[in-house]
Formats: C-alpha cells, sequence, structure tokens
C-alpha cells in the first residue's frame, strides 16, 4: 500500500511540472532584461541582482509557499485565498448563508431528513456564535474583502502571464531574423487561440504531454547555466546576501524589486493548483528539480552577463553556448516556445480551481463545471470561463504588442497577492491554529514587511501599464462582491418565504410525528429525460397536465393497507378552514432548494403555497426533490437517493437525490419510475414536475428630505443592477432545464408546470 502510495506521489509530482511549473520555469526569459531595461550593469551591479533573485526566490518560494503556505493553507485538499477564506470562515461560523464550505463534516441525508428541525432553530443555527462588534460585524466583512480581492488579482494576473511568456519567447525569432519581427505578434496570438482550445481535454491528459517538455526545459536552462558558470565560477559570491543589500542601497530604495519580483511569478497559481495534484507531490517537484534548475540558470546567465554586459538586451537568447542560429539555438527556442505555452497553463488551470471553489461557496455564477478526473476532485475544466479567458488574453497580446511593454506592467497584482496571502495565512494562525502571539507576529511582519517592499516597486510600474491588471483586479472584485451582495437577498428572501406546515395546513401544529421509513434508491443507468431546454419553451396548461387515470392501483403482498393519501384529508389554515382537493393518480415533484429541503424538514417552499392559491387541490402525492454533488466520483447503487415521508402530511415526501462528481446530476426516466416505487405510487401514470420561474425585481423606495436626490439616485442604481444584471444572470444560471417526455410503452406521462413569481429584493 505504501509503496503504491509513493508512486501515486511521484506520478503527480512528474505531472505538476506540465501544469504548474511552467510559468515560473519560464522566468529567466526576462528577469535580467526587466531589472536592467535601460543601461549596461557593471560587474557589482550584476552580482547584486543575481544575489536578489536567489535570496527573494528562496525566502518567498521555498520558505513561505513551499514550507508555510502549503502545510497550512490548503482546505480540504483546494488551495488559493478562497480556500484560506473557507477554512477562516469554517472556524468562525461566518460564511455564507444557506451554503456547506468546503471542510464541514457533512451529515449523514437520512439523519437530516428523519430529523425534526424548527424554522426558528434553523434560522438561528446560521447565525454567527460569537460576540463583540469586531467579530459580528468587521470581521466577516474582511475576510469576504480580502478572499474577492485575492481572487481577482489571480484572475487579473492570468491576462499578463500567458501574454508575457509567449511575446517573450516568439520574440526570440527576431532575435535569429530581424526580418520576422512582425511576425511575432500573430505567431503569439495562434499559439496562445490552440492552447485554450486544448483546455478542453483537462489538465491530466495536458499534464502528461506537457510534463516531458518542462522537464527537458529545465534539464537544458541548468545545463546552459552550469555552461556559463564555468566561464566565471566567481559568480557564486553573489549567494551571500551583503550584495543584495549593497545593491539595494546603491539604487537607493526598493525599486528594483520591481524586475526582482518577475522571478516569482506563477508561485500564487501554484497555490491555487493544489486541488489538481495534492501538497506532496507540488513540494517534492519544487525542491528537487525546479528550485535547483533555475538557481542554476539564474547563476549561469549573470556568470555570461560579467562578461558580456552588452548583451543585456536579450541575455537569455544570447548566453546559449555557440551563439545564434546554431542547432543548439534553435533547440532552445523551440524548447522556450513550447514552455512558454505551458507557462500559461498554470494560471488558467488556477482560475479554474478559484472558480470553481467560488461557485462552491455561492460567490460566483454557476458556469458549468466539467471534472476531467475521476481520481482528482479538483481537476475541473469550466468552458465559459475558457472562452472568456481566451478572448481576453488574446486582446492583451494586441494591446501590449512586445514583450517589454507587458513586463513593464507585470507584477504588482502578484505582489499583492502575496500579501493578501500572508494576511489570510496569520488570520488562520490565529483563529484556526491558535498559535502564541510570538509566532504568528513575526511571521506577519518578515513576510508582509517583504511583501510590501514588492507592492510599493510595483507601484511605480503604474504609468508604464501596471494601472491595467489594477484596473481588471478592481472591476472583477466590485462584480464577485455585487453577485455575492444580490445572492445574499435572494437567499434570505427564500428562507424568509418559507412557512411552516402549521400556518399552511389546519390542526398539523401539535401532532406527534409518526415513524417513517427511509428508502434507498439504486443507482440510474437509462437515458436522461432532463436536457438542456429553454425554459420559456414547452409551458404545459394545467389542463395538460391533470391526467384521469383508472382507479386501480398496486398493493404490497403481506401489507398491511393503510389510507392512501387522497382518503385523507388536509385542510387549509383559515376560518372557517377549507378542506383541500387531492387529484387523484397525479405525483408531483416539486424542485426546490437541497439546503432548505434537509435543514428545514418542518417548513415547505412558498412555491407551494402560490399553487395552492392558483389551483383548487393539490396531486395525490407531492415530493419535495433537491440534489446534491458529493465530493466522491460515484456514488455507491444502494445510497444514491433518500426518501422520507413528511410529518403527519399525507402524500408528502422530502427527497434528496446524491450524486458523485462524475456521475450525470440529470432527474431521467429510472430515478422518476424509482421514486414512484418508493412512495407506492407506482400505478400513477401522471407525472407533473413543478419548477419556480422566478423574476427577480428591486423594491422601490421614496425618499424625503435634503438628500433625496442622492438617494434616489442610488436607488436607481441599485434598481439597474438588480434587475438588469443580476436578474437574467441569475435566470439564465438557476434554470432547470427539463423536456417533455412523450409516453412510452409502460410508462406515464410526464409535464413541466412552471410557477411564475416576482421576488422584490
Amino acid at each position: 500500500m505504501q509503496r503504491r502510495r509513493a508512486v501515486v506521489t511521484g506520478v503527480l509530482a512528474f505531472q505538476s511540472l506540465g501544469a504548474i511549473y511552467g510559468d515560473i520555469g519560464t522566468s529567466p526569459l526576462y528577469v535580467y532584461t526587466s531589472i536592467f531595461p535601460t543601461v549596461i550593469p557593471t560587474e557589482h551591479q550584476i552580482l547584486g541582482a543575481t544575489s536578489c533573485i536567489f535570496w527573494a526566490f528562496t525566502i518567498v518560494v521555498m520558505v513561505k509557499y513551499c514550507i508555510v503556505v502549503l502545510f497550512l493553507g490548503p482546505n480540504n485538499g483546494e488551495g488559493g485565498q478562497v480556500a484560506l477564506y473557507a477554512k477562516l470562515a469554517r472556524t468562525l461560523h461566518v460564511g455564507p448563508r444557506g451554503v456547506v464550505l468546503p471542510g464541514e463534516m457533512e451529515v449523514d441525508d437520512t439523519l437530516l431528513l428523519s430529523k425534526s428541525v424548527t424554522h426558528d432553530s434553523q434560522i438561528s443555527r446560521m447565525r454567527y456564535q460569537m460576540t463583540g462588534w469586531f467579530h459580528e460585524k468587521a470581521l466577516p466583512k474582511i475576510l469576504m474583502a480580502l478572499c474577492f480581492f485575492g481572487c481577482s488579482l489571480v484572475l487579473s494576473d492570468g491576462l499578463l502571464t500567458p501574454t508575457t511568456s509567449v511575446l517573450s519567447a516568439i520574440g526570440g525569432i527576431a532575435v535569429a531574423a530581424p526580418s520576422l519581427n512582425d511576425a511575432v505578434l500573430p505567431i503569439s496570438c495562434g499559439v496562445l487561440i490552440l492552447l485554450f482550445l486544448s483546455q478542453r481535454f483537462g489538465s491530466g491528459k495536458l499534464s502528461n504531454i506537457f510534463a516531458p517538455i518542462v522537464l527537458l526545459w529545465l534539464i537544458a536552462i541548468a545545463i546552459v547555466g552550469i555552461i556559463n558558470i564555468t566561464k566565471y565560477p566567481a559568480v557564486f559570491k553573489a549567494l551571500s546576501p551583503k550584495f543584495a543589500i549593497d545593491f539595494l542601497r546603491e539604487q537607493g530604495g526598493v525599486d528594483i524589486l520591481g524586475g526582482v519580483m518577475l522571478a516569482m511569478t506563477g508561485v500564487e497559481a501554484m497555490f491555487a493548483d493544489v486541488g489538481h495534484f495534492g501538497r506532496l507531490p507540488i513540494q517534492l517537484s519544487l525542491s528537487c528539480i525546479v528550485y535547483p534548475s533555475l538557481m542554476l540558470a539564474y547563476l549561469g546567465q549573470g556568470a555570461y552577463l560579467v562578461l558580456h554586459p552588452s548583451s543585456i538586451s536579450n541575455v537569455f537568447y544570447l548566453s546559449v553556448p555557440g551563439g545564434v542560429n546554431t542547432p543548439q539555438y534553435w533547440f532552445i527556442f523551440v524548447l522556450a516556445t513550447l514552455a512558454t505555452v505551458i507557462a500559461s497553463q498554470a494560471l488558467i488551470l488556477g482560475v479554474f480551481s478559484i472558480l470553481r471553489q467560488m461557485i462552491h461557496i455561492d460567490c460566483f455564477p454557476a458556469f458549468r463545471v466539467r471534472h476531467t478526473s475521476s481520481r482528482v476532485f479538483g481537476q475541473v475544466y469550466i468552458p465559459v470561463v475558457n472562452y472568456i479567458l481566451m478572448v481576453g488574453v488574446v486582446l492583451t497580446t494586441i494591446g501590449f504588442r512586445t514583450s517589454n511593454n507587458v513586463t513593464a506592467a507585470y507584477g504588482l497584482g502578484i505582489s499583492m497577492d502575496f500579501f493578501v496571502t500572508t494576511t489570510l495565512i496569520t488570520l488562520c494562525l490565529v483563529y484556526v491554529y491558535r498559535v502564541s502571539w510570538y509566532m504568528y507576529i513575526p511571521f506577519f511582519l518578515a513576510f508582509g514587511t517583504l511583501d510590501m517592499c514588492f507592492v510599493v516597486a510595483g507601484v511605480r510600474k503604474i504609468p508604464h501599464g501596471a494601472w491595467f491588471p489594477l484596473v481588471v483586479a478592481v472591476v472583477t472584485t466590485c462584480f464577485i462582491t455585487f453577485w455575492r451582495w444580490a445572492r445574499s437577498l435572494k437567499v434570505d428572501n427564500e428562507y424568509d418565504s418559507r412557512v411552516r406546515v402549521g400556518t399552511v395546513f389546519d390542526g398539523l401544529e401539535k401532532n406527534v410525528e409518526r415513524n417513517a421509513e427511509t428508502f434507498l434508491l439504486g443507482r440510474i443507468t437509462t437515458p436522461s429525460l432532463f436536457k438542456d431546454a429553454d425554459i420559456d419553451q414547452n409551458r404545459i396548461p394545467l389542463k395538460e397536465i391533470v391526467h384521469r387515470m383508472p382507479d386501480e392501483r398496486p398493493t404490497k403482498s403481506g401489507a398491511e393497507s393503510s389510507p392512501m393519501p387522497s382518503e385523507a384529508a388536509l385542510r387549509l389554515r383559515s376560518d372557517p378552514p377549507i378542506e383541500v382537493a387531492r387529484m387523484p393518480h397525479i405525483v408531483a415533484l416539486v424542485h426546490s432548494n437541497v439546503a432548505q429541503t434537509l435543514h428545514s424538514p418542518n417548513t415547505v417552499p412558498h412555491i407551494l403555497t402560490r399553487l395552492l392559491n392558483v389551483f383548487p387541490g393539490l396531486p395525490e402525492y407531492v415530493v419535495l426533490l433537491g440534489s446534491r454533488v458529493s465530493d466522491k466520483p460515484f456514488i455507491a447503487d444502494d445510497s444514491r437517493v433518500n426518501v422520507h415521508a413528511m410529518r403527519n402530511m399525507p402524500g408528502f415526501y422530502r427527497c434528496v437525490v446524491r450524486s458523485g462528481f462524475m456521475d450525470s446530476g440529470n432527474i431521467n426516466d429510472a430515478l422518476v419510475r424509482e421514486i414512484l416505487r418508493l412512495i407506492g405510487a407506482e400505478g400513477v401514470k401522471g407525472v407533473c414536475h413543478v419548477i419556480e420561474n422566478e423574476r427577480v425585481c428591486a423594491r422601490r423606495r421614496a425618499f424625503v428630505g435634503p438628500w433625496r436626490f442622492l438617494r434616489t439616485g442610488a436607488e436607481y442604481l441599485r434598481a439597474f443592477g438588480i434587475e438588469q444584471v443580476f436578474s437574467p444572470l441569475d435566470r439564465v444560471f438557476e434554470r432547470k432545464h427539463v423536456d417533455e417526455a412523450e409516453r412510452d410503452d409502460s410508462g406515464f406521462d410526464v409535464r413541466v408546470l412552471y410557477v411564475g413569481a416576482i421576488v422584490r429584493l
């Protein structure tokens, strides 16, 4: 077992080379050129810059990220700022309402369905448990703001990293053949488009292709570095921190760190990609292969520059032994081109991982997430995001045109992301791990100060293009914040609109709960009935849904007969109580929020009261249906679905469908038949899916007083955001796609009823 685990770890470490280290591994293409963009450096300056690169990389990448962040940061196997936020929110109980945070202990659906929880206790359970203004009000907002801004910085970095890497590599053509300088831009765009189109195959398959290339690239630059070091062995003097300190003092500030920062680009993606490969494989590949190769490459370039300082304009290609237009030059050029294409892979996977976690905690529109591996839960592909990112990267490449322009703007977002990560890790040390103050204060002061030096150096780049990633990050943060605010309003409305069964039906508040049987459903293998269809099509009138069926009904042999739902009356709470008419032989599958279905068993969704207000009765069987996705690839056949009868409500059931992340989550024909069998309704031939089709609108308020014009303007802006931005997106991503199914030889009619509603937020 241990041997097999070691083999799997080694394979994942090898695969991580092709998915994570392309970005940080191709930094030698442009770091020295960025540090000395306009001057020919002296020997002392070259050794000082080399020393800065070595110590900054060692402290930030190896000590902070490889040791501290990768050990303390991941949450439930995932990395990035969302993982840190989820860990803190889970510990402090300040997560979004109605969301199960990653890493929370899941309670069995059977237990949740069978227990009795009141509406009030559900609301009180969602509230924050600690006291004090800071912990109740300020801290949750600070954590969420840091999470949103950190994720936005990674997303903005996802636009610049592919642009920088590919333009720097393809620019090698112009070194050997200056006449092809104009072809660099179109070739770069074509290479980037091919990279994004290949994402559909999944990170696992791409890593198997990319990993040998990156490994060969790291070996090649290490060999080139060793050859150059042999020509000037004194370059090892740069390993002394004295040269770095003297260099910074000579430069008169930390501005030069803006170029040194580029040696560490990609390390934030390394943390975000933990879910794709795991912590230990990443640490092994970084420590044993990536770090030694890169340090040899930087030392070799420093040695070459000492002997040839005029080669600073493109030191990477000019330092290749033998010069330009030699076989080894073109071999390195091809490797560099392939490696830079792969460099974009780390950021793309990081964006996928972060957005999948954001969708999970209900802080981003629910784009369709496709899992590409049954072995690793974190290997995902988000088609819509992939194509949006492709368009953004191509436009960014066209806008900046050359690698020098991009590197002038590069680094500010990454350095700010470093500081956000340091802050969140410090908060984890305080609240999650509860370490003593003499551990987390030195950590924050040491790494936070270094991060702020990089930020200050990056701020100086704002006039030269660093404003671009900053603007992208701010706009993205505003959108995510707006989406979370609007979703919180809607979720609160959904919880508040649920009503107790005793409020709807008369005589149920004081009844004693009966013993109810829990059924387990087998695996589903038949074709799906729930396909992608437009929600505005196939709206079925009620008269076509209600079918008059024969009265024959199967009975279970050997079982004691019990009253059918239609024989036990329900009465609406009114004065006098009104008996609810039951439509015989009809089953209604009411699609509802699974969290409310599980945790609020004594309440019913508001859609049920709308049906009672509009129609004269209810179907004979009503099933409140919710679904959830497990973190396991497949769910065993005997534990996929739980069905439980609601207390003292004849004909009412609550049902939760569980599926693995590799299973199809669609409601199919076999599932419907099994639900009918489990509730004893095999004889019915009419099934109606009841789906709420909500239209979200904004509440309108009138203002008086001296500030009424400003408040009225703010109210119109609020209404525009809710009705013109949030409402259309929310309807797109929350639609349940259902097609009308024709009656088959042995089955039943399936109809769809859309119940319209206006929700005012």
